[in-house]
């Protein structure tokens, strides 16, 4: 009687391990969704003078997997000082960067979110020669241009593919990022004639060229400008010949390896 108590009370010790070890397994697999990560603290590319876009630095792990590119607002007084660095002659080739000055999960700002607070820096934030140009200012997210998160089951696009986005004679291309290598550019582009109000969530797409072969500055491509205009209508796709001003931002190396390890 006492062996088959002592072997009931086993069998059920090594159940509740079972269990626990799985909800165990299941917490970790959870934490790996887009959406599950902890708060962390979310670097962003600036660019554009009339309209001011924000734009992620990402990279393959999971504070960090999302694609993301806002029209934003430091407020009157800052974006003033903001257009007016920018505009100086000896800072026409220099980046600008802004660092969250709090801690918050990227995709809060594809949910609702409509600000954070954060410093804004001529350069890279994390690279030698940066100056900080505005403290602690309030972001004010006044549209989202683009969002997506990185997944090991999305493929990469065969054709070199961009988010087109901008106003006005400001135009801009960023590479469509999927999976690693891969890379984050962001370059200026002048049509050669008029494209109007681009199309919310409108790409670039270049049939003729793979995804790896990254755009130059100088250089003119033809491709087709895509864009879904509701469940009523058929995609827009219009040809379109554009010349490349300059690379703004080109990063290969934070998004050489992934560290994802969802589906």
């Amino acid at each position: 009687m006492n062996i088959l108590k002592k072997t009931h009370r086993g069998n059920l010790l090594v159940l509740i391990l079972i269990v626990v070890l799985s909800l165990a397994a299941f917490g970790r697999a959870d934490a790996q969704q887009p959406g599950t990560e902890g708060p962390g603290r979310h670097g962003m590319l600036v660019v554009g003078a009339g309209t001011i876009y924000a734009s992620h630095l990402p990279m393959f792990m999971a504070e960090h997997r999302y694609q993301g590119i806002w029209e934003v607002s430091f407020g009157e007084e800052a974006d003033a000082i903001y257009r007016k660095e920018r505009a100086r002659p000896e800072n026409a080739k220099l980046i600008f960067t802004l660092n969250p000055t709090e801690l918050f999960r990227l995709p809060e700002l594809a949910q609702g979110r409509t600000s954070f607070r954060a410093d804004v820096f001529r350069g890279h934030f994390e690279r030698e020669g940066h100056e900080r140009i505005l403290e602690d200012v309030k972001v004010t997210i006044r549209r989202q241009v683009h969002w997506h998160p990185f997944r090991n089951a999305h493929e990469r696009p065969e054709p070199l593919t961009y988010l087109l986005f901008g106003k006005g004679n400001e135009l801009f291309l960023a590479h469509w990022i999927s999976q690693a290598p891969d890379y984050d550019q962001v370059v200026s582009v002048t049509p050669s004639t008029s494209l109007g109000e681009i199309p919310e969530g409108a790409q670039l797409v270049l049939p003729k060229r793979g995804d790896g072969d990254a755009l130059k500055a100088g250089e003119s491509i033809s491709g087709l400008m895509i864009a879904g205009r509701g469940s009523e209508q058929p995609f827009l796709v219009k040809p379109v010949d554009l010349k490349v001003g300059s690379v703004i931002y080109l990063e290969k190396g934070e998004l050489e390896e992934s560290s994802l390890k969802d589906e």
